[in-house]
C-alpha cells in the first residue's frame, strides 16, 4: 500500500521536525510546495529522502484563495501511483495506533474517504523535548468544525471541492466514507502563546488584499497582543476546568 502527504508550507522550519518524527512512519513519498521560506525550511527539506519539493507562488491578491486551489488539485498527480493521499498542513497531525494498517482495512472494505474527530491541542509552551507532539501535548478539546475530509483515495476521487481552510468539502467520485472516527485530526497551533502570537504575526505579513477583505486569519495587531495573551490565559483556564 502507498501513501503520499501533500502540504504547502512557508518558513516551517521549527514544526518541520515534528511533523516528519509524526509521518515518517506512514508516508512513502512527500510532496510539499513551499511559497517561498526564507528560514531553514528548505534545508530540512532537501535533507529528506522522501521529499518531493515544488514551488508554489502566488499569482492573485489572496494566498488563501491560491493555497485553497492548489490544495484541490496538487494531490491529482497520485492517480495510478498511490492508494491513498494525506491533503494537510504541517501543523495537523492525524494520529491512528497504526494508521497504515487501518487504512489498509478501509481499502479492503471499499471505503475511499475517512474523516478523522478533531482535536485543538493546546499548552502553556511549546514544547522543548524531542518527542512526538501526540506525547509531549496531550490535553485539547474536540472540534467537530475541523473535521476534515483529508484522506482519500485519488483513484476513486475525481474532485475533492474543499471550500476555504479545508473545514468542508464536496467531493465527486466513488464515494465511500469510514463509518467510525478510530483516526483524531490533532491540530498543534496553540502551543504557548509566544508561539502563537509569533507565528501569527509572520503570517499577518504575507497576506494580500483579497485575503483581508475577505477577512482571513492572523489579523490580531500588536496593539491586541496584550488582550489576546489574557485571552489566551484564559482559554487555557478553561480548559483545565473543562477536561478537571
Amino acid at each position: 500500500m502507498i501513501i503520499h502527504v501533500y502540504s504547502i508550507i512557508w518558513n516551517e522550519e521549527i514544526m518541520l521536525p515534528y511533523f516528519f518524527k509524526h509521518y515518517d512512519q506512514i508516508a512513502d513519498q512527500y510532496f510539499i510546495y513551499d511559497n517561498g521560506s526564507t528560514d531553514a525550511s528548505l534545508s530540512i527539506l532537501r535533507s529528506h529522502p522522501k521529499v518531493n519539493i515544488e514551488k508554489f507562488e502566488v499569482e492573485s491578491d489572496s494566498v488563501e484563495v491560491s493555497r485553497l486551489e492548489l490544495f484541490n488539485q496538487f494531490w491529482k498527480q497520485s492517480r495510478g501511483k498511490a492508494d491513498w493521499v494525506i491533503v494537510l498542513d504541517i501543523d495537523e497531525h492525524l494520529f491512528h495506533h497504526d494508521l497504515r494498517a487501518y487504512l489498509q482495512e478501509c481499502s479492503s472494505q471499499g471505503i475511499t474517504l475517512v474523516a478523522p474527530s478533531a482535536f485543538e491541542m493546546v499548552s502553556d509552551f511549546f514544547p522543548g523535548d524531542n518527542k512526538p507532539l501526540y506525547e509531549s501535548v496531550r490535553e485539547g478539546v474536540r472540534i467537530p468544525f475541523y473535521d476534515k475530509l483529508q484522506i482519500f483515495n485519488p483513484n476513486e476521487i475525481q474532485e475533492i471541492n474543499f471550500t476555504p481552510g479545508r473545514h468542508e468539502a464536496s467531493p465527486v467520485g466513488h464515494i465511500i466514507k469510514s463509518p467510525s472516527k478510530d483516526v483524531l485530526l490533532l491540530h498543534y497551533k496553540y502551543l504557548g502563546f509566544d508561539y502563537l502570537n509569533s507565528r501569527y504575526s509572520m503570517l499577518r505579513q504575507r497576506l494580500r488584499t483579497g485575503d483581508i477583505a475577505m477577512g482571513a486569519g492572523y489579523l490580531w495587531s500588536e496593539e491586541e497582543c496584550g488582550h489576546m495573551k489574557k485571552l489566551y490565559l484564559l482559554g487555557l483556564m478553561c480548559r483545565l476546568l473543562y477536561d478537571g
